[in-house]
């Protein structure tokens, strides 16, 4: 029985595939009104797709997204540290000083005599989200890394020594250290607008010590008696391992009492906006499928009464029920199958033109209209399961052709 209906099928199939053919005016209008529904549904998508994509990349690219920065003054030791340090939601975290013992009086470079004030030291080690991997952080008091900003202003490079120099006031009297560091490298311009250096933790230390009133014994500053006891941080530097990661941390150390400021209103709004798109789309890919399918369904079932003599002969002649249920399905995913590539034709063009527009606003390799082969090859599955769906109506009044039919206008 099952090798007489295969048997039956194959020949609907062509007899399908030849009616689709022989009329290629009809044909035509359906797959132009699939290609009409389904062409703007693949760029409304790939700008959905590309548009949060984008976001995304920038969002989790940008490291000061995933920055966590303390509010308020409080009190930071080593077995802290270390504690954050092991935590999986941690990419990097390192002990900051007091904002105002975080800066050099002043900075020179004795190449060209250019000199800048009041510059801001950032505390830095291996792993820093905000240097490249390349970049190999700054050992020892004699090393820095200027920021973009900086280097301009000193008109430094690579490989010139820089004048550092901090004051204080002790005892009603004025007192400065001035040293040397090497410049080993130059971060870019999307780290920090303002004047900076990074420099070694253990460098802050010293220049905390000192502005305290305290002898540095390791760089020969005088002062008083050197700090005894356990060294305590009031700030410090703290990235998250992803921005998903962000709010997460941002609880666990509110629970700990610790105030923080983050990004991660920004990372919700660029979830929530995925969210809205993709209801948008859904609800606009619903309204045009239901259109599509309405009207797919209402031609075949138009052309399977149209041809309701020619397909009670092929029951008449011994095809079973089933394959002339084939013959609405058949074209159905011709149709889908025609429709779909013409509105790939389409939408490859629209996706270049719209990326080409938008190409001053985006970085290298972004784009603001895209579709991965994952998303086509979807598509293409649900046009050619939407386009069989809709045939199903019509198979079914197909498959209700009696015989009889075919001789009655014999």
């Amino acid at each position: 029985m099952k090798e007489a209906s295969l048997r039956g099928a194959w020949p609907v199939l062509w007899l399908a595939y030849r009616d689709f053919a022989r009329e290629p005016r009809i044909s035509l209008c359906f797959v132009l009104a699939l290609t009409a529904v389904l062409a703007p549904l693949l760029v409304l998508f790939g700008l959905k797709s590309g548009l949060v994509a984008t976001m995304a990349q920038r969002l989790v690219e940008s490291p000061h997204n995933r920055e966590i920065v303390a509010v308020g003054a409080r009190r930071y030791d080593a077995s802290w540290f270390e504690r954050i340090a092991e935590r999986p939601d941690v990419a990097f975290v390192v002990p900051n000083t007091r904002r105002i013992a975080a800066s050099l009086s002043s900075l020179r470079n004795p190449r060209n005599g250019r000199l800048l004030r009041a510059v801001q030291m950032v505390p830095t080690a291996k792993g820093d989200p905000l240097l490249p991997p390349d970049l190999t952080p700054p050992a020892g008091t004699g090393q820095l890394i200027l920021s973009g900003p900086a280097a301009r202003g000193l008109e430094a490079r690579v490989g010139d020594e820089l004048e550092l120099r901090i004051e204080r006031r002790r005892d009603d009297r004025d007192e400065g250290v001035v040293w040397r560091a090497a410049v080993t490298g130059i971060a870019s311009d999307a780290v920090t607008h303002e004047d900076a250096v990074f420099v070694p933790p253990a460098l802050l230390v010293a220049t905390e010590d000192y502005r305290d009133g305290l002898a540095v014994p390791g760089l020969g500053w005088e002062g008083d008696s050197p700090r005894q006891g356990v060294r305590e941080f009031a700030r410090f530097r703290l990235y998250a391992t992803t921005i998903y990661d962000v709010a997460g941390l941002q609880r666990a150390l509110e629970a700990e009492g610790i105030e923080v400021r983050t990004q991660a209103a920004e990372v919700e709004t660029m979830q929530s906006l995925d969210t809205n798109l993709r209801r948008v789309f859904w609800l606009i890919a619903g309204i045009g499928s239901l259109g599509f399918l309405a009207s797919m369904a209402a031609n075949l079932l138009a052309n399977v009464e149209r041809k309701r003599k020619e397909l009670s002969v092929v029951r008449l002649i011994g095809f079973p029920t089933g394959s002339i249920v084939l013959f609405p399905v058949t074209q159905a995913l011709l149709i889908g199958l025609i429709g779909a590539l013409g509105a790939s034709a389409v939408y490859f063009p629209v996706a270049t033109v719209l990326n080409a527009w938008f190409a001053p606003s985006l970085r290298a390799g972004e784009q603001i209209c895209r579709l991965l082969p994952s998303h086509l090859l979807v598509a293409f599955a649900a046009t050619l399961g939407c386009a069989a769906l809709s045939a199903a109506w019509a198979g079914y009044r197909a498959a209700k052709i009696e015989p009889a039919e075919g001789l009655r206008d014999v």
